[in-house]
């Protein structure tokens, strides 16, 4: 789990909303270490960077996640021409993102 993204708990179908969120971001980190150049908006982030995400219900999770890497400013956001928000890997924190990778790879 990512510790680091502190976030009241709510049930739902068994699993907490903090640990699902926790394990969405963690996915996420590690398609941008993988892809550090990689960005795209959250619709694309679902199809694309999470392809066994259902689209319905992981949009929230997802939005979550990424709000939450955002405010830790391991991801940065910005908005196209389009309005819509694209998010990408903040370079200066490639250290802290494999640290955190690799630490939830050891539980």
């Amino acid at each position: 789990m990512l510790g680091a993204f502190q976030m009241k708990r709510k049930r739902s179908g068994g699993r907490s909303q903090r640990d699902t969120t926790s394990e969405v971001a963690l996915k996420i980190l590690r398609y941008l270490d993988q892809n550090p150049n990689a960005a795209d908006t959250v619709e694309g982030i679902l199809e694309w960077w999470l392809p066994e995400q259902s689209l319905y219900e992981e949009e929230k999770v997802v939005k979550r996640a990424l709000d939450e890497m955002v405010k830790r400013n391991l991801v940065l956001a910005s908005r196209s021409s389009d309005a819509r928000k694209h998010y990408r890997l903040n370079a200066e924190c490639i250290q802290e993102i494999r640290r955190m990778i690799k630490k939830s790879d050891r539980t």
